[in-house]
């Protein structure tokens, strides 16, 4: 198994190298197009390589932003001659391991990155980071008296709306089937739209949330909404 604090999705292999070698290169990092960590879920499992596998990793399915861009942007910068597509996984083992074991055993869950890092491989499963680009954390769980809080971040409304759904499968991973499309147009019709996720989900499965609150008012700071979203238990 690899552990939980050195797991990590692979943008990049750049095999043997130096980190004096690469220092210069890093100088000119392609910037993410983007500021905030991506959101999403671990879908399925991957058996990798398919013919015979030697690792256990979870699919990423994204809700809101993505690598892909970065990924293409790191193939030019390196000049790497990899031309299959990108496929976003995190590797949680290595063999030798029980296929139908792990299949039995796995249900979705959700997913953020928090940033992207140049490790050094040393061995083991052991990766350590040398170098970190920091993204912004899309929520961040506030303390509360009685219910649970969280301050969301994005860019615009819908990513407003993506990031708290994602925070409240953080809480309880049972929620994830039951994430709205829906695109709301005011904050009031966010809130309302993950009440009836919420109300849906409870109904069918149980749900530790009673509701979310018309509580608080967006607010911009630094080209960023946030907004204090309080959950009701």
């Amino acid at each position: 198994m690899i552990a939980e604090g050195q797991r990590h999705l692979t943008l990049a292999f750049l095999g043997t190298a130096s980190f004096d070698a690469l220092q210069p290169l890093l100088l000119h990092f392609p910037r993410p197009t983007f500021s905030i960590g991506p959101v999403g879920k671990c879908d399925r499992l991957l058996f990798i390589p398919e013919e015979h596998p030697r690792a256990a990793a979870y699919h990423v399915e994204w809700f809101h932003g993505d690598l892909t861009s970065l990924y293409a942007a790191l193939q030019t910068w390196l000049s790497l001659k990899d031309t299959r597509a990108f496929l976003p996984h995190v590797t949680v083992a290595r063999s030798p391991f029980d296929k139908a074991e792990w299949q039995a055993g796995f249900q979705e869950f959700p997913l953020l990155i928090r940033a992207i890092h140049l490790y050094e491989s040393t061995g083991q499963l052991n990766y350590e980071p040398l170098w970190t680009y920091p993204l912004i954390l899309p929520f961040e769980e506030l303390e509360h008296t009685a219910d649970i809080a969280f301050v969301i971040r994005g860019e615009d409304l819908n990513a407003l709306f993506a990031h708290a759904q994602t925070a409240l499968s953080f809480k309880f991973p049972q929620f994830l089937p039951y994430f709205s499309k829906t695109i709301p147009k005011t904050l009031d019709a966010l809130i309302t739209a993950l009440n009836q996720g919420i109300s849906i989900a409870d109904r069918e499965v149980g749900c530790p949330f009673k509701a979310v609150s018309f509580h608080g008012e967006i607010l911009q700071k630094e080209s960023l909404l946030h907004w204090e979203m309080i959950v009701d238990v």
